[in-house]
């Protein structure tokens, strides 16, 4: 149980989190403060200890909003507007495991917390009073007046390291580009209008750079028709004309390192990894199937995922196959040689990387995904791979996948 008299606010927000108890918001306009038992308050505005992996700090009124939100059940997009109306910093999806497992409870350690800036942090508000607060502004006051004015250069120098403050780091460019709702050429057209300011405003060559855009955008519908052209004919359209979805297979056994019914849509929707054992069904997942929106080629197509191969009509529509490596998962299928299979449905394998390599996985032509055991934030760019050996095994033509 939380002691009364400890003042860190990670530590009283844990504490909280993990006994159920009750946290009340107060608001007053843009002034927003934590209640917590026996009448403690903090600002949501209180610095943490808290500092992620990608560098990011947070405030406490930013863990918190993240952590009601979880509780509850809520969608990111929820999650994501209720940050957005109490002005909150917004929690990185690669941090959303790092912090659930320390704030219910899961673990006891977390290399997020700084230790240093926790000790600053803790003698500051205990050493504090007011009459040094207002000493330290009058002398800062003092010392300002006494200083000469910054010259233009170093003033530009401040102002810049000032937005580096508040820079957030991008961890891979493959994140960057992966984005919903998001193409390359939104990307490029966001690229141009600030590259231009700046270019335009140290002197450039407005002609010179107008004509290296004028190039790089030539090259860019070149390459969008070339993609269009290779979607008209593939397997991937003819799923889209003839309206049907289609079909995934995953193992029936939630084992760990491995995906399932229980978190197949968190892990392809959302790039998180989560441990099947340690989740519950919802609803939804209680079904035979479950309904994935994926994007390839600028394209969002909707996939069924289902873990009973036994009551597929029409094997024509089963693209994909998640293996254990037994040789039993193959008596499921028509064709049962894996020569002829996997030219029809793209074989794949997930596991984390540190583990061996079975027999079977290395005879199969099939594709290997390694998972990093405690680095959740890689996730992404393992789910980005899946999604673009898929997309290129979609966008094979379709009559040469007829005749296979």
């Amino acid at each position: 149980m939380f002691k009364k008299g400890r003042n860190d606010p990670l530590e009283l927000l844990r504490d909280h989190i993990i006994h159920h108890k009750q946290i009340k918001l107060k608001s007053k306009n843009t002034d927003h403060k934590l209640i917590f038992e026996n009448n403690i308050e903090f600002k949501c505005s209180t610095e943490t200890a808290w500092k992620s992996k990608s560098g990011q700090e947070y405030t406490l009124g930013a863990l918190w909003c993240f952590l009601d939100c979880y509780q509850q059940g809520l969608e990111q997009k929820i999650y994501r507007q209720k940050a957005f109306d109490l002005n909150f910093e917004q929690v990185f999806k690669a941090d959303n495991y790092d912090i659930i497992e320390y704030f219910t409870g899961k673990v006891d350690y977390t290399d997020c917390i700084d230790a240093n800036k926790k000790a600053i942090l803790q003698n500051k508000k205990s050493h504090q009073k007011d009459e040094d607060i207002e000493f330290a502004i009058s002398k800062k006051a003092k010392l300002d007046s006494e200083k000469e004015p910054l010259s233009e250069k170093d003033f530009d120098l401040k102002v810049f390291d000032e937005i580096l403050r508040f820079e957030k780091p991008i961890t891979t460019r493959n994140r960057l580009f992966r984005v919903q709702d998001r193409t390359f050429d939104d990307i490029l057209k966001t690229a141009q209008k600030i590259f231009q300011g700046q270019y335009v405003g140290v002197g450039g060559d407005k002609e010179e750079f107008q004509q290296i855009l004028g190039t790089r955008i030539q090259d860019v519908n070149k390459a969008k028709q070339l993609s269009i052209a290779k979607l008209s004919y593939s397997v991937l359209n003819e799923f889209i004309k003839s309206k049907e979805k289609p079909i995934i297979i995953v193992p029936q056994i939630a084992e760990l390192g491995n995906i399932c019914l229980r978190n197949v849509q968190q892990f392809l929707e959302q790039g998180q990894y989560l441990d099947p054992n340690g989740l519950k069904f919802t609803n939804e997942s209680r079904s035979v199937q479950i309904k994935v929106k994926l994007r390839l080629t600028d394209i969002e197509q909707q996939f069924i995922i289902l873990d009973t191969p036994n009551t597929i009509t029409n094997w024509r529509r089963v693209v994909a196959v998640f293996l254990r490596g037994s040789t039993y998962e193959l008596k499921q299928f028509p064709d049962q040689n894996p020569n002829q299979l996997f030219k029809n449905i793209r074989g794949y394998h997930l596991k984390f990387e540190e583990e061996k390599l079975k027999d079977q996985i290395k005879q199969w032509n099939i594709k290997v995904l390694e998972l990093h055991r405690s680095k959740r934030y890689q996730d992404i760019d393992v789910v980005n791979a899946f999604l673009e050996d898929l997309e290129a095994f979609l966008l094979r033509p379709a009559k040469l996948s007829s005749q296979q």
